[in-house]
């Protein structure tokens, strides 16, 4: 940001009084203390979706290498760990936006990861459609996405997004 040509630096605040030019030094912003601790808050939740998207990738990479190699993968288990990849990264999106201050975004993590943790119960616990090995990559993702359910809906992170801001 400049003024002038002139670098301003964001921690001094400029101001005239009666024509004449002052300088008054500033604490932090308010603001930025609180997309600090926004940013805090959700780190957790960051990492272990990162994780689940880590993991839904290498499920994958190792299925394209098994299906290249000549071993027979069942169409359901394509589906099921294309579908659990893709909601990955749609989750890892609302949770990147709403660390970065999306009401929007948080919002829509409220939504969707209680309803992907219901959806892997749901598939796990079905005896027979897919093989343990699958099964248990799709139990370790709903249990990575369970305690981002959880934090995306406890009432102190909705402080982090006031209606009327």
């Amino acid at each position: 940001m400049t003024h002038w040509g002139r670098p301003v630096d964001p921690l001094r605040a400029r101001s005239r009084d009666a024509g004449v030019l002052t300088e008054t030094y500033t604490s932090r912003p308010a603001r930025q203390d609180a997309d600090v601790a926004r940013r805090a808050a959700f780190r957790p939740a960051v990492i272990l979706v990162t994780a689940f998207l880590a993991i839904s990738a290498a499920m994958m990479a190792f299925l394209a290498v098994a299906t290249s190699i000549g071993i027979g993968i069942d169409i359901a288990i394509w589906i099921r760990c294309s579908l659990v990849f893709g909601s990955a990264i749609v989750l890892l999106v609302f949770t990147v936006g709403t660390s970065r201050g999306s009401r929007a975004s948080w919002i829509r993590l409220r939504i969707v990861s209680p309803i992907i943790v219901v959806a892997v119960i749901v598939i796990v616990s079905i005896p027979g459609f897919l093989p343990d090995w699958v099964r248990i990559e799709q139990a370790v993702c709903g249990l990575l996405v369970l305690p981002v359910a959880i934090m995306a809906n406890l009432p102190r992170m909705a402080a982090h997004f006031p209606r009327h801001a």
